[in-house]
């Protein structure tokens, strides 16, 4: 049904040649992402003769370390065994204190037919996990991370000007990287300032084709990890990450950290168990700004984030790129309609204006 569209995200957005091994994988979140594995397996075979592919049980959480399962096919079954064996794999799995470089270390000695290219399209999302960063970062694997993906997109925010959306994005990019405050502000109340200082704006670009290229498909925006405790005022919520809220709820922050939410709204109660169990995802995370002229759908977060003319702000871990937070959870936050001012020694621009993108 979308075969024509799967084989431009293999050729255009990830450059999959004859010979590369390409790893497919998602949950069972949602029946059309079962369905629609086959698709891309079938369709990816008409690249390379090397496919593998896994549907495994829903993790309910974004940015929850992948299944063992998963680690074996990736990796296989020596390498995994080996991290057991060093009392590493529970420890990395639960986002645990551990030693990178020694797992990183004992995978580059033990893992075998790692993948060139990552297909990952489960409900929940895998980008901010050490699977993604230890494929990308130390195996070149080329990663497109697609969590709340839906067919719809392809007809939308994938069917875009790719060079057009890279472009502005590794411009805004480099603003952030140049910059060392942001100011964003909402006509519906939201009000933070918090610190970029020393932190590099990374572009979202939806081309993946040199070794460690990763980011989302639908792509589109350029982010940063802010200072961790050093975000102030307050962010209103008016849609949690696949549906709007009956009623906006704000976060409160002080230090860096959520200290109080004012609303009454279900998804409230989910994110005061988050902060229970997880008392370190209350940090903000990231700063990102929507380049995706085609974007539009703002009840999913996938393609929010994208949308041209918006930021989003996260809470929870961020240490896969640039920060410092590790934690078993990452969602985002998106701002519709912003003023935004981004600024450093001496000098402010506005990024923009009432969700207008002023020129860079």
């Amino acid at each position: 049904m979308f075969g024509d569209r799967i084989r431009n995200l293999y050729r255009i957005n990830l450059n999959l040649k004859s010979g590369e091994r390409l790893l497919v994988f998602t949950d069972d979140e949602k029946d059309y992402l079962v369905q629609l594995i086959d698709e891309f397996v079938e369709v990816g075979r008409e690249f390379t003769e090397e496919v593998k592919s896994l549907v495994y049980p829903s993790l309910k959480v974004h940015g929850t370390e992948p299944p063992e399962e998963l680690w074996r096919l990736t990796f296989g079954d020596e390498a995994v065994d080996t991290l057991k064996e060093a009392g590493l794999f529970e420890r990395v799995l639960s986002k645990d204190s551990y030693p990178a470089e020694e797992v990183v270390q004992i995978l580059k000695e033990k893992a075998v037919d790692v993948p060139n290219v990552v297909v990952a399209f489960p409900y929940f999302s895998t980008t901010h996990t050490f699977y993604r960063k230890v494929l990308t970062d130390h195996f070149g694997t080329r990663y497109a991370s697609m969590p709340l993906f839906d067919p719809s997109m392809f007809l939308t925010s994938m069917d875009v000007d790719w060079d057009y959306v890279a472009r502005l994005s590794k411009d805004i990019a480099d603003l952030l990287t140049e910059g060392e405050w942001v100011h964003v502000k909402s006509e519906y109340g939201t009000d933070m300032e918090f610190s970029i200082k020393g932190r590099k704006g990374i572009p979202d670009t939806g081309l993946f084709h040199n070794p460690g290229d990763y980011g989302n498909l639908p792509a589109g925006e350029a982010f940063v990890a802010p200072v961790e405790n050093e975000a102030y005022g307050k962010l209103v919520i008016l849609y949690a990450p696949d549906r709007r809220l009956e009623r906006p709820i704000t976060f409160k922050f002080i230090g860096g950290g959520v200290e109080d939410i004012e609303g009454f709204e279900d998804y409230r109660n989910f994110i005061e168990d988050i902060f229970k169990r997880m008392p370190s995802a209350r940090f903000i995370a990231e700063f990102g700004v929507g380049t995706n002229p085609k974007a539009s759908r703002p009840d999913n977060l996938l393609e929010a984030e994208k949308i041209l003319g918006t930021v989003h702000i996260a809470i929870g871990d961020n240490h896969t790129f640039g920060g410092t937070n590790k934690v078993g959870f990452h969602t985002d936050y998106v701002v519709f309609e912003p003023t935004v001012l981004v600024g450093g020694r001496g000098w402010e621009k506005e990024l923009l204006t009432r969700g207008k993108l002023q020129r860079i």
